[in-house]
């Protein structure tokens, strides 16, 4: 059947129990060289994996795809041939995470499948695609998300404030003042960062400010394929209160001291929590070091980095504010989104902008140093 792309002669071979058997399978073997489809059936699940991690994965979709696929795929579904893979296999497979695993983790798992096989069936790996002929099944129920009280948000931001790591203090309180979504502070650059306030303005907190720039920070990137936010409506532009200015600019000093310590240089670091090497930190570990704050801070439970998010979000609806600001404030498209998700109190009473806060840990808490 032709030459391989080194110039050898194509020469494949079936075998088989009898001689229906052989010409079913000789037949199939022309359909797939006539088709342009890779001939054989040696091409398993597995490798397919290992192919659209090296070849067909964006660097942004990373770590949650590198998960699904060690972590379940491969493990479950890996020495099946690929050709040979029914929607049987796949409902089979499913089924087996139903009682460990959320319904929408389960249908995360069977959407990375989907991309694996689409990504080999561009390649004339595969005729079809099987896993499109499968819907994911019903597992248990995720865990419901929630917001920290007022307590337990004061003492959150006093432990981070003791932390070796003065990143941690720095993201807990620009995500708990702000509303951003996780996956937006990571990739947050210092140039998006401004911290000057307008002159001559007195501030909500009482102070005057010199510079010609309210203090704002501009959310317009995110961790998500070629940088873009979830949304249009996710790029936004959120001023920032005297409190997390000053949190920040004590922060970013004691980064520069740090970098020249390091022998790097201070002046060209990119991202406002970065690595050592300034680059985006990783997602989980976020998740390590704020664990280890909420743990030290007493608060019961299991906490995770987002949650900061629904934490502002109800916070200023105790505080007030309308679904239509909070929306605007946190990025949502539809206020029904601030309303069902991340809100655990909502009162629709129209009022002012994120100063509604501002208050909040001034009366217990200390300018820092």
């Amino acid at each position: 059947m032709g030459t391989n792309p080194d110039g050898s002669r194509n020469r494949p071979s079936v075998r088989g129990a009898t001689i229906k058997e052989v010409k079913a399978l000789l037949k199939e073997l022309k359909e797939d060289h006539d088709d342009g489809i890779e001939l054989g059936d040696k091409y398993t699940v597995e490798r397919a994996c290992r192919d659209f991690i090296a070849h067909g994965l964006p660097q942004q979709d990373g770590n949650d795809i590198r998960a699904h696929i060690n972590t379940h795929l491969i493990p479950g579904l890996g020495k099946a041939k690929l050709k040979r893979l029914t929607a049987d296999d796949v409902d089979d497979f499913l089924a087996t995470k139903r009682t460990t695993h959320s319904t929408s983790y389960i249908a995360r798992l069977l959407g990375t499948l989907r991309r694996v096989i689409r990504f080999a069936e561009r390649r004339n790996k595969v005729r079809r695609n099987v896993a499109e002929l499968v819907e994911a099944p019903s597992g248990t129920e995720g865990r419901p998300s929630q917001a920290l009280s007022l307590d337990q948000g004061k003492a959150i931001i006093l432990k981070a404030r003791e932390s070796r790591e003065p990143w941690i203090y720095a993201y807990v309180a620009i995500s708990m003042y702000t509303g951003v979504r996780t996956e937006e502070a990571r990739p947050l650059k210092w140039e998006h960062t401004h911290l000057n306030p307008i002159a001559g303005e007195e501030c909500w907190c009482g102070c005057r400010h010199r510079e010609t720039l309210p203090a704002h920070v501009e959310v317009w990137r995110s961790v998500r394929k070629k940088g873009e936010t979830k949304t249009h409506k996710s790029r936004r532009t959120i001023v920032l209160s005297c409190y997390v200015v000053a949190i920040l600019t004590d922060y970013r000093r004691m980064q520069a001291e740090s970098r020249e310590r390091n022998g790097h240089e201070s002046e060209r670091i990119v991202y406002v929590f970065g690595t050592r090497g300034d680059t985006v930190k990783d997602a989980g570990n976020v998740r390590r070091y704020f664990q280890t704050i909420v743990e030290g801070a007493g608060v019961e439970g299991s906490w995770t980095p987002r949650e900061l998010r629904h934490t502002f979000v109800s916070w200023m609806s105790d505080e007030g504010a309308s679904e239509e600001l909070i929306a605007d404030l946190v990025g949502h498209v539809k206020t029904s989104t601030t309303r069902t998700v991340n809100r655990h109190q909502l009162r629709p009473v129209i009022t002012k902008g994120v100063e509604l806060l501002e208050g909040v840990f001034s009366e217990t808490l200390e300018e820092p140093k």
